[in-house]
């Protein structure tokens, strides 16, 4: 029997199974098995992971670990982590694993040695914090930098952003970190009133170094400098680029672009030079921890066998979820302020990666992919959309996360783990009541994840967990995680647009909704 007939024989198994499953209740299987809590978890080296408030049996997981092997994802696992090519649509490997690898490690692309490479661009990293941090690296006025402005978008503005942020306690120094992304000329005049010139440092992270919102918002910032009195703007920009030409045309010296290469794609690249903003940050120590913690998943993910990946584990659940229970979306919520950015982070990550309508064949799929991810930090969010999580007609999964301790106040720490924990506790069992109003169905599923404290290192391994669980999920759907095609379309018909707007271009095919929004904005700027 092939591969194709073994999955839809499991897919048959997994449909009947299902149909057993939907009058069982989640309190039904914990009053059944007394030690369910404890019989459906795992605990990593830093990482709790408690999935046994999740609509599944052992027969479930059964089927489950079946269809991943037809799915064939531990020789896909060790495809990626041997630098096959296994990107088909761009022809790449897929090695952000080998940016946090050991340097003794062995990995080549086409018999090239890339472990080497990759840790001679960390040793210039290290190199450089190391001048910012021991005030050696001077602004134009010979004063020593303080202030770091990382200019990019997407995995060059979003994965950085938020380590930063969740990091924000082992910040080195007197030091301050601002990003910007969007083209939004606001954000440009907030930053311009909260920055002092002769102190700013800015790195320009793109690629190809022509994503147009990058290089305008870092057009508009040189400018900016030159007309406050900057006469060496190399001492103010750095670059993390493939584009020699373009960063030496700007104004970039050589030595300070910091390379990338194209096996990393952006929504994973915060282990490489696009780290560089969190290593400013959080100084290089820190920042090899988060790579080392990285670094301990994907030894898990790699060397375990999928009855015990976690990865691999939760990947089959939200497969179970999206293409049995029809769950249209996903919410992530976070029980910890310094996380409030990684819902952001994980809606790019997942839908960037998985949103995709065509197999790796190039046929349109007919079943569901991607749920729509969301979520933000608790327990604000209790307080506005958690009356649907409990009683609204939609299914939504839930990934809770929360630290086991946190610095500060005690009694604050407690009422926050409480709160996580009840509304998982609450969302599972439910409550009877006569009164409609007041009754909740509860048998709503979710995963708790838990870490004694948001270390660099625990931060790692948890970003790495996700990343895997994406690259998994698109194995079951046969879909090709690492491209993203779908953000370009936009890009190119804007351009044509701007040039009309600006009166340089007359675009005649547009339809009659675009003609007349182009209209009024002629109008109310003429």
């Amino acid at each position: 029997m092939t591969p194709s007939n073994d999955k839809q024989l499991i897919r048959e198994q997994l449909s009947a199974h299902f149909k057993a499953m939907q009058n069982i209740h989640l309190r039904d299987l914990f009053m059944h098995d007394p030690h369910r809590g404890k019989n459906y978890t795992q605990q990593l080296p830093s990482l709790y992971i408690d999935f046994s408030k999740n609509i599944l049996t052992n027969e479930t997981l059964g089927l489950l670990f079946k269809f991943a092997t037809a799915s064939q994802v531990e020789e896909s696992i060790r495809a990626m982590f041997t630098g096959e090519k296994i990107n088909i649509t761009e022809n790449r490997a897929v090695l952000h694993t080998a940016l946090r690898s050991n340097v003794d490690q062995e990995i080549e692309i086409d018999n090239n040695d890339i472990v080497g490479p990759v840790h001679a661009e960390l040793k210039k990293i290290k190199q450089f914090v190391t001048t910012i941090h021991d005030k050696s690296y001077r602004g134009w006025t010979n004063k020593p930098i303080d202030t770091f402005v990382n200019i990019g978008i997407g995995g060059s503005d979003l994965g950085p952003k938020m380590v930063v942020d969740a990091l924000e306690k082992y910040r080195q120094g007197e030091t301050r970190s601002f990003f910007i992304s969007n083209i939004d000329y606001q954000a440009i005049e907030f930053l311009q009133k909260s920055i002092n010139p002769e102190t700013t440092l800015f790195i320009v992270s793109s690629k190809s170094f022509n994503t147009i919102e990058t290089l305008t918002n870092a057009e508009t910032l040189k400018t900016w400098m030159q007309q406050f009195g900057c006469d060496d703007l190399s001492k103010h920009f750095i670059a993390v680029s493939n584009n020699l030409d373009a960063t030496n045309e700007f104004g970039i010296k050589a030595e300070n672009v910091f390379r990338l290469w194209d096996w990393v794609g952006g929504r994973f690249s915060l282990w490489s030079a696009i780290g560089l903003p969190i290593a400013l940050a959080i100084g290089f120590d820190n920042f090899e921890d988060l790579l080392a913690g990285a670094h301990e998943m994907d030894e898990h993910f790699s060397k375990t066998p999928i009855e015990k990946n976690i990865p691999v584990i939760l990947a089959l659940i939200d497969y179970w979820y999206s293409n049995f229970f029809d769950a249209e979306t996903h919410a992530f919520i976070p029980y910890d302020e310094s996380l409030k950015l990684f819902p952001d982070y994980l809606s790019q990550l997942f839908m960037e990666s998985n949103g995709k309508s065509f197999d790796l064949n190039g046929h349109r799929v007919d079943y569901k992919t991607m749920p729509i991810v969301w979520g933000s930090a608790g327990t604000n969010s209790q307080h506005s959309y958690f009356q649907l999580l409990h009683q609204g007609t939609h299914f939504v999964p839930i990934d809770f996360l929360v630290p086991l301790s946190k610095r500060g106040d005690k009694k604050h720490h407690a009422q926050l783990l409480a709160n996580c924990l009840a509304q998982s506790q609450s969302l599972m069992q439910g409550e009877n009541n006569s009164d409609p109003n007041k009754h909740f169905s509860g048998n709503k599923p979710s995963t708790t994840i838990l870490y004694s404290e948001l270390t660099p290192k625990t931060l790692g391994s948890l970003i790495a967990m996700y990343e895997h669980r994406t690259f998994v999920q698109g194995l079951l759907w046969q879909i090709n995680s690492f491209d993203q095609y779908g953000v370009e379309l936009g890009k190119k018909l804007a351009v044509d647009i701007y040039k009309n707007l600006q009166g340089t271009k007359t675009v005649e095919d547009l339809d009659s909704s675009t003609q007349n929004l182009i209209s009024l904005y002629k109008q109310s700027n003429t």
